[in-house]
């Protein structure tokens, strides 16, 4: 009884919040002295890579849980959250850790951070019953819904101490990472909604029904616009949305986009991946597009001809984030295992690389290489000019979704329940266990596990 009067609050929340308020209608809201991490991997093109740090030494920390939400670095201590419900803060030059906050259900968003306030969003991988609940039924009629039984939350920290500020609750679980805009956190969500929520008080601002389940495709600042993706069959019909971020207004609409990858955005234009159905609910083709971002139109698309299944390990994602840098638009294709470099302006296929494994995450590239890893456990160093492999390091787990970060002379990466920081270059220190090859003329030279 006592979950169906929540939920039924919800409903009716979600109702009155149809009606979005106007700019005007809203309160005005402090502006923090600074934004440290806005949106999943720091920025639009989703390429996190910071050349003012200078980490001493290798560091590894064992969460004791499943890491699949990205990090985040603000100044010097570096965020992320767990399977272990868990929000995490560490020392970015030690790993030593300073503080961790628990939260009420599975964590794999990316913390968001502005001024002393980190900001994340709970839930897992479940449709949500909807025979249990009649407030529920009455409100999202027939659609299936994504979330807990009693809902989850986003909630906001404080950053010095985790200490908790607020918690809004939703139907619908929060996976995606927000992206913060004036004041404002926005998101979709497993309810067929983006929401946006005031970053001070957690008050909500509006709610918008964009069509879909968003289940772990981040949002992203694009230009004046945030954009989100969504499914709705199954995640076999998917697309990507453009809202209006003072009142969640549907600027235009893309049939190119999948509620598992987050959207790039950069050079005017949003970079998005989803999934061609295949011949069986576990097979498709990996479809790549570019979408003017003012207009939403198809500047170019990609169009595997390759079918291949549908890989749980790591992750259940079937489609991936990728990263945009120096005119160049980096994709990963899960469903056939490669790594493709697209000319960001033509869709021309620049160079393919062939993966081990699926690859879950968006690529990094800094200083004329490309760092990625895939779900055989390979962290992969490619030149980012020809797609050469140049340096192959082993890893005991597979790498799911969380992207590392280039902290200065570090690579701060995920590999299981693992927190590391490791050179850019050669065998990390930190984690025992790891092999790694060096390429050279007559193929790869590998050391010892």
């Amino acid at each position: 009884m006592l979950a169906a009067r929540v939920l039924a609050a919800f409903a009716a929340a979600a109702l009155l919040s149809a009606c979005s308020a106007s700019d005007a209608d809203q309160p005005k809201m402090p502006a923090p002295k600074s934004v440290s991490w806005a949106m999943y991997q720091h920025s639009p093109d989703r390429n996190a890579v910071f050349t003012n740090y200078a980490i001493p030494h290798d560091w590894a920390y064992d969460a004791k849980a499943q890491i699949n939400g990205g990090l985040a670095l603000a100044g010097n201590t570096l965020l992320f959250t767990t399977f272990g419900h868990q929000l995490v803060a560490l020392d970015v030059r030690s790993g030593r850790e300073l503080w961790h906050a628990p939260v009420g259900n599975i964590a794999m968003s990316t913390p968001i951070v502005a001024g002393n306030t980190v900001y994340i969003g709970t839930g897992r991988n479940g449709v949500l019953e909807r025979n249990w609940n009649i407030p529920l039924k009455l409100e999202f009629g027939n659609r299936v819904l994504w979330g807990a039984k009693g809902g989850d939350e986003v909630s906001a920290f404080d950053l010095k101490t985790g200490a908790r500020k607020w918690a809004h609750r939703t139907v619908g679980e929060n996976m995606p990472s927000a992206v913060y805009q004036n004041g404002r956190l926005i998101f979709a969500n497993g309810d067929w909604r983006a929401y946006a929520l005031r970053a001070d008080t957690g008050r909500q601002l509006w709610a918008t029904d964009v069509g879909g389940v968003s289940t772990m495709a981040n949002a992203v600042l694009a230009g004046g616009e945030v954009v989100v993706s969504v499914c709705t069959d199954g995640m076999r019909k998917s697309s990507a949305v453009a809202l209006d971020p003072a009142n969640g207004k549907i600027l235009w609409r893309s049939p190119y986009g999948h509620c598992d990858a987050s959207p790039a955005y950069g050079a005017g234009k949003v970079f998005t991946s989803t999934v061609s159905p295949g011949d069986t609910m576990l097979q498709g083709k990996t479809v790549v597009a570019a979408l003017d971002a003012k207009t939403g139109k198809a500047v170019w698309v990609y169009r595997s001809t390759k079918q291949g299944l549908w890989s749980t390990v790591g992750s259940s994602e079937a489609a991936v984030a990728g990263t945009y840098a120096n005119g160049t638009y980096y994709q990963s294709a899960p469903f056939d295992d490669r790594l493709m470099a697209f000319d960001a302006s033509s869709g021309r296929i620049k160079w393919n690389f062939q993966t081990s494994g699926p690859v879950k995450m968006s690529p990094v590239v800094a200083n004329g290489r490309v760092y990625v890893g895939d779900t055989a456990g390979l962290l992969y160093t490619l030149d980012a000019r020809t797609g050469a492999l140049l340096e192959l390091r082993e890893f005991n787990k597979p790498f799911a979704t969380s992207p590392p970060i280039v902290a200065g002379n570090r690579m701060l990466i995920v590999n299981g329940s693992t927190v590391a920081a490791i050179p850019v270059s050669g065998r990390p220190a930190a984690i025992k266990g790891v092999g790694w090859a060096v390429m050279g003329s007559r193929g790869p030279q590998r050391s010892g596990q």
